[in-house]
């Protein structure tokens, strides 16, 4: 579950400033899904798939978040695929907004480890609440891995018997007490630290050069939007 949210090895997008990769790939996400025609569309895609390109992602990495959209998007696409034959222009906008906003967060996800995304999002006095949120969403998501993983061992160990064999709704229960548990553990022992409701960040480093060009360069993709 987790590694679902770990950052991709090699990315070349991986040194610049958290910043600037979150208003950039924002950005453009928001332009795209702005899109008003097939054109402008089009030209923003071309864009993005240069900057995905130039991430040395590999195809597989790329076709894997594809797939994660594809039951959504293909829905709405083939509803209004039925609803306004023959004009398929609203069905293919559909697609290709979906995929477009998708490769560009994908990018902001692969070059950035949450920490640096969590203060990012704080320097740029993001409500925190949401970067709170945001950032216990992930660490439990991990508890409740970590739980599960443990359950599994112990099952293992006691009986030896198969996941088919194992009746889910009593072990599900079980993952849930467990992990409420160990959850209030965690935020008793965040307490007896002084945790304030705010996430402890460091000092901020300028923007350089190239941080600067990343997100100019993403929020370009507004452009098409004025001559579509």
């Amino acid at each position: 579950m987790s590694g679902a949210f770990s950052p991709v090895d090699g990315c070349r997008w991986a040194d610049l400033d958290s910043r600037a990769k979150i208003l950039g790939t924002m950005g453009g996400a928001l332009a795209i899904s702005a899109a008003p025609t097939l054109a402008a569309l089009g030209l923003q895609l071309v864009a993005a798939g240069a900057v995905v390109a130039g991430s040395r992602l590999s195809l597989r990495w790329v076709l894997q978040r594809c797939a994660l959209v594809t039951p959504f998007a293909a829905m709405m696409a083939a509803f209004l695929a039925f609803e306004r034959a023959p004009d398929y222009a609203p069905s293919l906008l559909v697609l290709g907004k979906a995929y477009g906003s998708v490769l560009l967060l994908g990018i902001l996800v692969a070059s950035t480890p949450v920490p640096e995304l969590v203060a990012g999002l704080q320097r740029l006095r993001v409500p925190a609440v949401l970067v709170v949120t945001a950032s216990f969403t992930y660490r439990y998501a991990q508890l409740l891995e970590q739980e599960w993983g443990r359950m599994d061992r112990a099952r293992l160990s006691r009986s030896g018997r198969t996941p088919r064999q194992v009746a889910w709704g009593p072990r599900l229960a079980a993952l849930f007490v467990r992990s409420w548990d160990r959850g209030e553990r965690v935020a008793a022992a965040m307490t007896a630290r002084g945790f304030t409701g705010r996430l402890p960040v460091g000092p901020a480093q300028a923007l350089r050069a190239g941080d600067y060009a990343f997100a100019a360069g993403l929020l370009l993709l507004v452009l098409p939007l004025f001559f579509g």
